[in-house]
C-alpha cells in the first residue's frame, strides 16, 4: 500500500513540477513581451511624426502613432491579466509541490 502511495505521490510531484516549469517559462515570456511593449511605446513617443510604419507579418502599413500606442497599451493590459492569472497558478503549483514533498517525507519516515 505505502509503495503504491509513494509511486502515486512521486507521479503527482513530477507532474506538478512539470506544470510549474511551464508556468515559469510562460511568465518569463510575458515579462519579455511587456518590456518590449514598454520600450516600443517609449521609442514611438520620442518620434516627432504623427504616422509610423507598423509591421504585419511580411507587410507594413502606415498608421497613426497614437493608434499604435493605444494598441500597445491594450496589449499590455492583456499581458498584465495573463501574468496575474499565471502568478496565481504558480503559487498553487508551488504549494502543491511543497505539500507533496512533505507527504513523501512523512511516508518515508513512517516506513522506516
Amino acid at each position: 500500500m505505502s509503495t503504491q502511495l509513494a509511486q502515486e505521490l512521486a507521479t503527482n510531484l513530477r507532474s506538478s513540477k512539470s506544470q510549474l516549469n511551464t508556468v515559469n517559462q510562460q511568465l518569463l515570456l510575458l515579462e519579455r513581451q511587456d518590456k518590449l511593449a514598454q520600450v516600443t511605446t517609449k521609442e514611438l513617443e520620442s518620434y516627432p511624426v504623427n504616422k509610423v510604419w507598423r509591421g504585419f507579418g511580411k507587410a507594413f502599413i502606415l498608421q497613426d502613432k497614437s493608434k499604435y500606442v493605444q494598441d500597445l497599451n491594450h496589449d499590455a493590459g492583456i499581458v498584465e491579466e495573463q501574468t496575474k492569472s499565471l502568478k496565481i497558478k504558480q503559487h498553487y503549483l508551488e504549494t502543491t509541490v511543497e505539500k507533496i514533498v512533505e507527504n513523501l517525507k512523512a511516508l518515508m519516515e513512517k516506513s522506516k
